[in-house]
């Protein structure tokens, strides 16, 4: 599953905290960003730090791919029985 996020907002937190686009943003700027007045930057911080513990992007290892074909045949199943 893809992180959307709207194309005129991306890297804005990169750009307000002076990092590169491109380059992770060190620990110490993003922690001090949690902790700002400014709520737009404070919102901002608390998503990239959430979004750190998502598995975003790239493919689906095996057994995950396994896992989420089997679900699909399960649910195309149950559609079928309620027709």
């Amino acid at each position: 599953m893809a992180i959307n996020i709207k194309p005129s907002h991306k890297g804005l937190l990169h750009k307000s905290l002076g990092v590169p686009a491109g380059q992770k943003i060190p620990g110490a700027k993003l922690s001090k960003a949690l902790h700002s007045s400014n709520p737009t930057l404070k919102k901002r911080a608390v998503f990239a730090e959430n979004a750190k513990h998502w598995h975003h992007g790239g493919s689906l290892s095996s057994g995950e791919a396994k896992h989420h074909s089997a679900q699909k045949s399960r649910d195309k199943s149950a559609l079928n029985y309620f027709k």
